[in-house]
């Protein structure tokens, strides 16, 4: 039995399509593989294995790199590394203990804001520097600097 190109193409295509159907960004990858299979038989006729093999790998590849690349879980909400902004300093405008919130304002934006909302494991009085050490959701999390 012979695999013509379109059959790669219309497989493709489907694919692609049953990402729609089924949310979890990982078909559409070997529906790419597909496509990629389909041009280059269309371009260069190959064997039926090594079709197989060109797909596997092709589809392998750009599940690997999505993963690996592109797809980060540890990413705040403004698509920047929370890593990015540990260790930045601003002052505390409204003291923060470890029983009630407070308030930061820092001298250039963080995350699009001057000012957002602290916690802290220590009493930091208003007036005094502190420097973030975690972000949690949307408060920063402090120690006196």
């Amino acid at each position: 039995m012979e695999i013509a190109w379109w059959h790669w193409i219309a497989g493709g295509i489907l694919l692609v399509l049953a990402e729609l159907a089924v949310p979890a960004f990982f078909l559409i990858w070997f529906g790419f593989g597909a496509l990629l299979v389909g041009v280059i038989v269309l371009l260069a006729p190959i064997s039926l294995a090594a079709q197989f093999t060109l797909w596997g790998v092709a589809s392998g590849a750009m599940v690997f790199f999505w993963f690996r690349y592109f797809k980060n879980a540890d990413r705040t909400k403004a698509g920047i590394s929370k890593e990015a902004f540990l260790g930045e300093s601003g002052l505390i405008v409204k003291e923060v203990s470890e029983m009630h919130k407070g308030q930061i304002r820092f001298q250039k934006p963080i995350l699009g804001a001057e000012t957002w909302p602290v916690i802290a494991d220590e009493t930091i009085s208003a007036g005094e520097r502190a420097r973030i050490v975690d972000i949690i959701g949307q408060t920063l999390k402090v120690s006196r600097k």
